[in-house]
């Protein structure tokens, strides 16, 4: 790590909430990317063809879409920490459950995407309370080092997440890499536990509803209200625009990934694994790069260009005819992973107040559930076109997207305010309860 890079992470890592905040998602992040890859190479063992695969991705994001901004307001009326627990707690003992359920019974595909629901909406619990907790425990101008920092960690954990996840799949068995991750689990829980945190305050906390109807009610105003916010910023919107077209092509993508590894480059799901860790490994680099010299300035510039540099990676992915060439493909793929994941986080967080921040990451959320959708229709497009076609084809789509959303909302390429208040202001929406 670079000495600028180090210097302004050391203020951060001295605040003992944001050490846990950043410890307990270094967790669940590694075991998030295990379970991605366990998912897509267990699923194609179980499945008849690629498209379940694709199947399987739908129905794990789908609780994304269907309860994200449910779950976002609900983060900002109620006490995020013990809401951050519980799910990890309770996918804990789910992944327990699996563990039993697969080295006893055994599972077919349809049960797996049972597990696989329910799992993913605990998931979606996880995603937009642990985000929106990074910037309650940190001063307003470390907000955007803190996310830097947190998905820097995160491209480093993707570097094992994946190559434990395809070891213990290949040589043991998946309830092996299941148990790994009931237990990473408990880990993450414990680290949380110890987190002094207080909720931020409301402008309502002085008279907080009293009845189930009464909160459902100012559940669903506070939900109007994310929503109202968010439309009243055209980089918001630019910036949910850019994300829906990444996630249009990522669930794709990895739906093809054991057929573009087994199939066309001949490789096991060990090496399998390597080209997931090689993507993690240039994401950290990427990190790396972002913070020693970007400016805030050019967030939605790097935020979109990384973007469009992973749609290209993608299309050199489905094409490479050579192992090596894709492991240099994987690496480089990484830096447009980071730059998009990186400026997502920052861009949405900066520009949202604290009260606000929980429904602004919950529809964020929702709007990554809407990605895998793609699902629907990869399921014919692999069998119609084949693996390289049918991943084309979702490269197409998330290209125009992206021509889209820089014609209709231009700012998100544009150079963006700094630290100056009164030009910030021309940027920020219309604040909102």
């Amino acid at each position: 790590m670079s000495l600028p890079v180090a210097r302004r992470s050391g203020g951060l890592l001295s605040n003992p909430d944001f050490r846990r905040v950043w410890a307990a998602g270094a967790v669940t992040g590694m075991v998030r990317w295990l379970d991605m890859l366990v998912l897509t190479l267990f699923a194609r063992d179980l499945a008849e063809a690629a498209g379940f695969v694709a199947l399987a991705f739908l129905v794990r994001m789908a609780p994304r879409l269907l309860f994200g901004m449910f779950v976002g307001a609900l983060a900002d009326r109620f006490n995020r920490k013990k809401i951050w627990i519980g799910s990890l707690l309770i996918l804990s003992v789910m992944y327990f459950a699996l563990t039993v359920w697969v080295m006893l019974v055994g599972i077919d595909f349809w049960l797996l995407l049972v597990f696989v629901f329910i799992a993913g909406t605990v998931w979606s619990v996880e995603f937009p309370t642990r985000r929106a907790m990074i910037a309650d425990v940190v001063a307003p101008h470390q907000v955007g080092r803190a996310v830097g920092l947190d998905w820097s960690t995160d491209s480093i954990v993707r570097i094992p997440g994946p190559l434990i996840g395809a070891g213990l799949l290949q040589e043991l068995g998946a309830e092996w890499a299941y148990l790994f991750t009931a237990c990473a689990f408990i880990i993450s829980a414990a680290i949380a536990s110890t987190l002094q945190y207080r909720r931020p305050p409301r402008a309502s906390d002085s008279a907080d509803p009293q009845g189930f109807g009464e909160v459902a009610r100012e559940t669903m105003a506070d939900i109007r209200a994310g929503f109202q916010y968010i439309r009243g910023s055209q980089l918001l919107v630019g910036t949910l625009m850019v994300t829906l077209a990444f996630n249009l092509l990522f669930p794709a993508y990895n739906a093809a990934l054991p057929d573009i590894g087994q199939e066309l480059l001949g490789v096991d799901k060990l090496r399998i694994g390597v080209l997931e860790a090689l993507v993690g490994a240039g994401s950290f680099v990427s990190a790396l790069v972002i913070a020693g010299w970007s400016s805030w300035g050019q967030s939605g510039r790097i935020y979109y260009a990384g973007t469009a540099w992973f749609i290209l990676c993608v299309t050199a992915m489905a094409l490479s005819p050579w192992y090596e060439l894709s492991m240099v493909v994987a690496f480089c793929m990484g830096f447009g992973f980071s730059a998009f994941a990186i400026m997502q986080t920052s861009l949405l967080v900066t520009r949202t107040p604290a009260e606000m921040r929980g429904r602004v990451m919950g529809v964020l959320s929702m709007v990554i559930g809407m990605g895998p959708l793609t699902g629907l229709q990869v399921f014919f497009m692999f069998d119609w076109f084949g693996i390289q076609g049918g991943v084309i084809s979702v490269v197409i789509e998330a290209a125009a997207l992206m021509l889209l959303a820089v014609l209709i909302w231009p700012v998100i390429v544009r150079r963006l305010p700094g630290s100056d208040p009164r030009i910030a202001a021309a940027f920020a929406p219309q604040r909102v309860r």
